[in-house]
């Protein structure tokens, strides 16, 4: 009876083990496109959520001049999650870099509409994490990247600054111009 007990936690880990890599699979960007077209793809998200270059501002940065700076910020960026819904929404979460004396990588999720020629169109970002350790953003990203697939916004988490950064009280993300900003009004 003793080696039944050992057996079960085995078979228990393996299973779970399973489930998560199968969970990771289900929301693979390779799901959907293929190494030329994610690269294509991440530079155009890299477009809206990048830095922008010096004299660029909303208007501006999707001029074709700008691409090859896009293009060499996007080796930093790493698509963790990605989803297309049914009314053809495309969700993603990734990670990115960042600026702070707490770390160099923070994740966001968000949202847009593609055309054939993977030109993003209602691009949203829906949410920044707080920077930390990269496996602690693959886990608090596939929490949050769920919650907004299936309901569409992170609203349950507001608040929680461990998994949320912004939008808080004070930052909003202007969709005109596609970026956080502390003047929004809702």
């Amino acid at each position: 009876m003793n080696k039944q007990f050992h057996f079960i936690p085995a078979i228990i880990f393996l299973l779970s083990f399973a489930g998560c890599q199968i969970n990771k699979q289900e929301y693979s960007i390779d799901n959907y496109y293929h190494d030329n077209q994610k690269d294509t793809l991440l530079v155009n998200i890299v477009t809206y959520i990048g830095y922008k270059p010096t004299l660029t501002d909303y208007q501006t940065r999707h001029q074709p001049e700008h691409r090859k700076f896009y293009t060499e910020q996007s080796g930093r960026y790493n698509i963790q999650y990605y989803y297309i819904s049914d009314d053809s929404t495309h969700y993603y979460y990734l990670i990115r870099p960042a600026r702070s004396p707490r770390g160099n990588q923070r994740g966001v999720g968000g949202r847009f509409k593609i055309t054939a020629h993977l030109k993003l169109y209602d691009f949203e970002e829906i949410f920044n994490t707080p920077v930390l350790p990269e496996e602690n953003l693959i886990d608090i990203g596939k929490i949050l990247f769920h919650e907004m697939i299936n309901s569409g916004n992170v609203d349950k988490y507001s608040g929680n600054i461990e998994y949320i950064e912004w939008p808080d009280d004070r930052l909003k993300y202007d969709r005109i111009k596609n970026e956080w900003r502390y003047d929004v009004v809702e």
